[in-house]
């Protein structure tokens, strides 16, 4: 059964109010699961890309600046699928979600439109990755922003980010062990050694 690292939809519609700062917090294997995302095969995603994720901007807490939902779909094409969903403060919101074929690499795309700009976006890779050491992990510091995080580490495993706030996941191990990373005002906040979910 293929091993999938589901991001918790807590993540999702947490964008607008969550402001967090403080010392690094290292836990030692926690478990993690959530539903794993459907797949789908029948819309042609083969010009949805990593490359083609980074140029999508994401608007500030005032909105101000970032993608409108039309900008977005000129870059990635039809979402393969949308739901509607609300943020913490009772907002509605719509999470749109390009998904790859079960054997991509990239599994899947998405992002949070409000007020039709790009709220928050992220992306899940397979679990078959590439591998980062805890060791280059922990030998991070808090001082250290996302972008510096991503240079020295590489793509993560998956990642969502936002105004203010940012999570990112790289597998540390083949044993389906990984490591959790949060931003908050652009500074490492937290890391985290969890478990992968296997479905």
């Amino acid at each position: 059964m293929k091993k999938v690292l589901s991001i918790s939809l807590a993540l999702l519609t947490s964008i607008l109010i969550l402001s967090a700062c403080g010392k690094k917090n290292v836990n030692d294997h926690k478990t993690i699961s959530a539903p794993k995302p459907t797949l789908s095969d029948a819309l042609n995603t083969s010009g949805i890309s990593l490359e083609k994720y980074d140029q999508i901007k994401y608007t500030n807490q005032q909105l101000n600046g970032g993608d409108s939902n039309k900008k977005i779909i000129s870059i990635l094409g039809k979402p393969t699928s949308s739901k509607q969903t609300k943020l913490t403060n009772n907002d509605p919101a719509t999470q749109y979600t390009w998904q790859m074929g079960g054997s991509a690499q990239l599994q899947y795309i998405f992002a949070i439109i409000y007020k039709d700009k790009v709220l928050s976006k992220g992306f899940q890779q397979n679990t078959n990755s590439k591998i980062v050491s805890k060791a280059k992990i922990k030998a991070l510091n808090n001082s250290m922003t996302f972008k510096e995080v991503k240079a020295k580490l590489g793509a993560p495993l998956s990642e969502q980010v936002s105004d203010g706030v940012a999570f990112m996941t790289y597998q540390t191990d083949k044993n389906n062990h990984a490591c959790n990373l949060t931003f908050s005002n652009n500074k490492l906040s937290k890391t985290e050694f969890v478990t992968l979910s296997s479905n």
